[in-house]
């Protein structure tokens, strides 16, 4: 099987690669590499975190650097997964799986020192670039990752250190510097194919350049690029167990307890039944005309003759039957049918740059720049019983209860027997009874995306006198998204199809689409977001230092960035049923200005010490103003040594979303404990241990926008040192430590859940305000669960962050083998937050939850990699590690090294309670790839992601046990083995 797939995709690459070849045009032969080195800017280069265009003047904050050809030897494909490999990157990463459940659906974005990816700048050649109009989490702006193609990047240098002085609000972590190629000669062409080693997860791209003109001999270069790629989906159903399950009752421990079988209608493992599932098969049972469940009325279903259709057919013990339930119940494996791990993506983009020499001291340069990734999603399909969204006042339909007479909607007054018809979806309406119906739509939620992201730049830099040095620069990007969400009830619809009959609940497949358009129509939400920004900074060499030359850079910038994300569920007080079940009332529409004045200065003051100091200063038309200093030493006793360090301060102003945003609510997946919380088992005990009290269930957090908050204000600081005993070897060890205080974030809601089921109900916490859930049909008088803890965004005490990163790298020349092996690894110290006093701790954890999804602060990450040259032939190796990490979620009331503490909000247990896991595995993966120089102009090669096959480990406790992996670390484990072969033409 895997021998035939690998024939299958290297065919189609060799196939894609001859067909290039044939298609270059004769005149091309003659043409400089892709990676042509321009000769005019006398050695003048972009270097992240300083003002001065030349790398002696270098930063001594540590920095990633990450080049095209590194790219290409480890097999990554965009951008965004070459930045989530990186060990620096950490809670509260975003990468594509978290696509169909993120509040960012269709954008990725890191987290540098699992800060936020509210607190990592990303930026495209040293400018800002329009954030994506939805905020991760509803509160954070991030720029997505994924809007420059890949063939036109030189390299992402990657500032792992506070860089407000720099570049001003939310350098916080550091920052993630996109730099693009300036001269590009010839035309180049990529094409590729992949495929897992189970047939699946099909890729395809292509890429093309083509430039003309050197910039050292025509004294201008101009070239074009496109690129498109695309990702089949990837569901849960494609993989074994349990992956590819809801029925974890299979894995039992030794005492023989096993977990739970979460199908719907599942029978669990010690032969209990925990109540009547709601799956696409509908059931009804008989309800007064007054509302009340008719004694002695049994749950039948509602179509016998279609009997469980497609689902499992499941008779029930007379035990399991109770009082109410049936005598055969259809169970619904929810997570086979439906859960899609990974979406279908496309991408296309286009790029066009001039680079041009004036006179012979400046070179100026324009470029227009145009990305369009879509992306579709899907979730399971909502129950017709529900509630519509969090925020303002909600309606709530349960239990739905078919009435017995239904009549045009035109009807005045109540519906009865004088002016309407019995209710052909109510088989009891001929005995006076509503009907209590339990169904599923038969259609999942599906979500679109359509991000395109225009952007224009253009600058000039050059000297001029006596060495006076200036850059001016100005950028202008829109981000336009669509978003389409389908198969989305609207509750006033609902209502209307149950009070006329016109909704065909007997048999679903029998509606029309225009039936279905009206209880669920399609929703389409349209956002934007602008930047605009001019900067220009001016440099000078003033005297000689006996290091070196004495410098000062100073620049002022102007910006002006805006947000434009309508509600696509806006709050309803007035027609709470006017609303959807399920989509999100956030939004937020807002713009502001900037202006900033900045310096830096560089000072060798001898051959052993380099200090250098910057500073901004920026001031908001929303009233915020800030300065932000930076102080940098570089000390080197000897050649092989040198030592650095760097302190600084800066800030992050609070987002859109956080001042402004409409309701956003977020949902938590738990589960009570009975067995070690006396007042869950109460709960448990007054529904009569039933599914509704038993099984895991969720809560939503719904935040507002709170004008008056604060901007986040920190304190960073590195002390790290570079040994380099050769010129093939070197070694880098750095410590780094933040403080954050003002921090903005939700309220602290630990001890919310504790009392509202101490308490029946009653919360009693400053700030915020609590909404009980859906109540229990079958227990109508009982507390029924947690629904929506409610608050707006506020400024915590602090957090605090810290760790080392290390890095190794050497080259050796073995006999006729060149080996070039770089490691890198973070060890985070120390991730927590500070509220109240109260401190929680997160590193090594599966916290926080609020940032992560409960998806963890791993203590380590790490990369190694491993190249081997031998003539025309290539081979990289490289290596992912992720540590592992203690299951607590301790921003959720969990305890850091108590399992049993954290069981009921993290930890997953057996049905004896019992944790199943209290520690979540490492995880590492090795890629492969190699190439082989065909010709002169053509390269063959083959990446082999996952070499060894390693599955992603089992995790019921992470990412609100969504997935049964960890998703953030492994998803590379869920996906496989993976093959893709291409080709390379260079003329």
């Amino acid at each position: 099987m895997t021998q035939k797939i690998f024939n299958r995709a290297l065919l189609s690459a060799s196939t894609m690669a001859l067909g290039l070849v044939l298609a270059a045009p004769a005149f091309a032969q003659a043409a400089a590499p892709a990676d042509a080195t321009p000769a005019a800017d006398n050695g003048e280069v972009v270097i992240t975190g300083t003002l001065f265009r030349n790398a002696a003047a270098a930063t001594a904050s540590p920095v990633t650097v990450i080049s095209s050809e590194d790219l290409a030897r480890r097999g990554v494909n965009t951008i965004s997964d070459a930045v989530q490999s990186l060990s620096a990157n950490n809670a509260g990463s975003m990468n594509q799986n978290w696509t169909g459940f993120n509040f960012a659906t269709g954008a990725t974005a890191v987290s540098l020192r699992g800060l936020t990816t509210g607190n990592t700048l990303t930026i495209f050649d040293g400018l800002r670039s329009a954030p994506y109009p939805l905020a991760d989490d509803g509160h954070r702006n991030f720029v997505d990752l994924n809007t420059i193609p890949q063939a036109i990047v030189d390299r992402v240098e990657v500032l792992q250190d506070g860089a407000s002085s720099t570049y001003g609000a939310d350098a916080v972590a550091g920052v993630v510097n996109v730099i693009v190629k300036k001269e590009i000669v010839g035309l180049h062409m990529n094409a590729s194919g992949g495929i897992s080693q189970r047939g699946d997860a099909g890729e395809q791209r292509v890429d093309a350049t083509a430039g003309y003109g050197s910039l050292s001999e025509n004294g201008f270069n101009a070239y074009v690029n496109v690129e498109y790629q695309h990702n089949d989906a990837l569901f849960a159903r494609d993989r074994g167990y349990p992956y590819n399950s809801s029925d974890l009752s299979k894995i039992c421990n030794d005492a023989g307890s096993c977990m739970t079988n979460n199908d719907a209608s599942g029978i669990q493992a010690n032969g209990t039944f925990l109540g009547l599932g709601t799956t696409t098969v509908p059931f009804v049972r008989p309800y007064t005309a007054g509302g009340a469940a008719v004694t002695g009325g049994r749950y039948q279903m509602l179509n016998p003759s279609a009997g469980c259709q497609n689902l499992v057919s499941q008779p029930l013990t007379t035990a399991q039957q109770g009082a109410s339930n049936p005598a055969v119940v259809c169970t619904q494996d929810l997570q086979h049918d439906y859960f899609m791990e990974q979406p279908r993506t496309s991408r296309f983009g286009t790029t066009a740059r001039v680079t041009a020499n004036v006179g012979s001291h400046a070179q100026a340069y324009a470029m227009f720049n145009y990305y369009q990734t879509q992306t579709f999603s899907q979730i399971s399909p909502l129950a017709y019983a529900g509630q519509t969204a969090a925020g303002g006042n909600t309606f709530v339909l349960n239990p739905l209860l078919l009435p017995i007479y239904v009549c045009p909607r035109t009807t005045v007054g109540a519906c009865s027997a004088a002016n309407g018809t019995l209710n052909p979806n109510n088989p009891f309406a001929a005995l006076n009874e509503q009907a209590r119906l339990v169904l599923r739509y038969d259609r999942p939620r599906e979500t679109f995306t359509n991000s395109q992201a225009f952007r224009y730049s253009a600058g000039i830099n050059g000297s001029f006198g006596d060495d006076w040095v200036y850059t001016a620069d100005f950028t202008k990007s829109h981000v336009a998204l669509k978003v389409r969400n389908e198969n989305y009830f609207f509750a006033s619809h609902l209502v209307d199809v149950i009070n006329d009959g016109s909704y065909n609940f007997v048999n679903q497949t029998a509606n029309t689409e225009a039936q279905r358009q009206y209880i669920a129509p399609t929703s389409i939400n349209r956002s934007s977001s602008d930047l605009w920004q001019a900067q220009a900074t001016l440099a000078k060499s003033f005297f000689q230092l006996p290091g070196g030359a004495f410098q000062v850079a100073v620049g002022v910038a102007y910006r002006h960035e805006a947000i434009d994300n309508p509600s696509a569920n806006p709050v309803n007080n007035d027609s709470p049923a006017d609303r959807y079940y399920s989509i999100n009332a956030v939004g937020v529409e807002g713009s502001r200005n900037v202006k900033s004045a900045f310096f830096e200065a560089d000072a060798p003051v001898f051959d052993m010490l380099e200090l250098k100091a910057s500073g901004r200063y920026d001031k908001y038309s929303s009233g915020q103003k800030n300065f932000s200093p930076k102080v940098e030493a570089q000390f080197k006793p000897i050649r092989q040594i040198k030592l650095r360090g760097t302190y600084s301060k800066g800030f992050r102003i609070p987002s859109f979303n956080e001042a402004y945003g409409l309701p956003t609510t977020g949902y938590v997946t738990t589960q009570l404990d009975p067995t070690h919380n006396a007042n869950d088992a109460a709960f448990v005990a007054a529904h009569g241990g039933n599914a509704y009290s038993t099984l895991p269930y969720s809560y939503g957090l719904t935040a507002t926008g709170n004008p008056n908050l604060k901007p986040e204000k920190s304190r960073s600081y590195t002390l790290g040192t570079v040994f380099e005993p050769t010129s093939r070897l070197s070694f880098t060890v750095d410590y780094w430590n933040i403080h954050i205080k003002n921090l903005i974030s939700n309220a602290d809601y630990s001890d919310v859940i504790p009392q509202y089921y101490a308490n029946n109900g009653v919360v009693n916490v400053p700030g915020i305000t609590v909404k009980p859930g859906l109540a229990d049909p079958e227990h109508p008088g009982a507390l029924p669960l947690l629904g929506f803890i409610e608050y707006s965004f506020e400024n915590a005490n602090s957090e605090d962050a810290s760790g080392i990163d290390l890095s190794a790298q050497a080259r050796f020349n073995i006999g006729g083998v060149r080996w070039t092996t770089h490691a890198t690894a973070s060890w985070l110290r120390k991730l927590q937050k500070t509220i109240g006093g109260v401190v929680q701790r997160y590193d090594g954890t599966l916290s926080p939850c609020d940032v992560t999804s409960c998806s963890g602060a791993p203590k380590w990450r790490g990369t190694w990699q491993n190249t081997f040259d031998v003539g025309k032939f290539s081979t990289t190796f490289t290596t992912y590690y992720t540590g592992g990490y203690d299951m607590a979620s301790t921003d959720y009331g969990g305890v850091k090294g108590d399992c049993e503490a954290n069981v009921g909000a993290s930890v997953v247990t057996y049905q004896d309670g019992s944790p199943v896991k209290c520690h979540g595995p490492k995880y590492v993966q090795v890629d492969m790839t190699a190439s082989y120089q065909v010709t002169d102009k053509l390269q063959m090669y083959v990446n082999i992601l996952d070499l060894l096959d390693k599955k992603a480990p089992f995790d019921p406790s992470a990412a609100y046990s969504l997935y049964q992996y960890n998703p953030a670390w492994a998803s590379g484990g869920f996906t496989g083995r993976y093959f893709r072969v291409g080709a390379r033409v260079d003329f």
